[in-house]
């Protein structure tokens, strides 16, 4: 059981972490420098979310909320891209603001993950077990291809069209959304629901072009 969980966070884990790890740097810490406070208060914020997904995705308008907050994250990485050679500066806000800011992040893109693992165990040491291993194994990948990594602008524009792809998936499945999407099949006669991840992507698509061109721009 807790290697089922550990398998299905670990692949659900890349894009959500790539985005964690992208707001960890952007704010000029290391990851390897909070590697173990991270795990272990994503394992511990992560456990109590299964504990109560389902009273978090039943909220109406919880999804479109933390999608919003999300697609202005995506906004601020791609707008606000550094040359490389400036975009590792120093810690600019305490550790411990740091850890919060990550708990914060993690909360607005793990819920996918986590629904996923409230639905195979009740048993939360089991879930506590998959979490830490998966979380540990994605960042020690991460921290072991640093030197793609240091490539900061790039990473920002690949983690703003991920943030940007699960803020629009998360909007639609919310349940306010469920009356304007069926008025709107009704309108344009054709199942919207079969179109939300092209519409993901194409927000996806969109933010990373837009900071290819700002990264474009601050070369010149």
């Amino acid at each position: 059981m807790i290697i089922k969980i550990y398998l299905l966070n670990l692949i659900s884990d890349l894009d959500n972490l790539l985005i964690i790890t992208t707001v960890v740097r952007k704010y000029g810490y290391e990851p390897k420098r909070l590697f173990f406070y991270i795990v272990v208060c994503l394992t511990a914020s992560r456990t109590i979310y299964v504990a109560m997904i389902q009273y978090l995705t039943g909220i109406p308008g919880f999804r479109v909320l933390a999608g919003m907050i999300l697609l202005y994250i995506a906004f601020r990485f791609v707008s606000s891209i550094q040359p490389d050679s400036e975009a590792r500066p120093v810690p600019s806000i305490p550790a411990a603001k740091m850890l919060f800011i990550v708990l914060a992040a993690d909360f607005l893109v793990c819920m996918d993950s986590v629904l996923i693992t409230s639905g195979i165990s009740a048993n939360l040491l089991y879930t506590m077990a998959g979490m830490a291993l998966s979380l540990t194994t994605v960042l020690a990948f991460f921290e072991f291809f640093s030197e793609i990594l240091d490539k900061i602008s790039l990473v920002q524009i690949v983690a703003g069209g991920l943030t940007a792809h699960v803020a629009v998936t998360g909007i639609f499945k919310d349940p306010v959304m469920k009356y304007p999407v069926s008025l709107l099949e009704k309108v344009w006669g054709f199942q919207l629901n079969e179109w939300i991840n092209f519409i993901a992507l194409d927000a996806a698509i969109f933010l990373i072009l837009a900071g290819f061109i700002i990264k474009a721009r601050n070369r010149a």
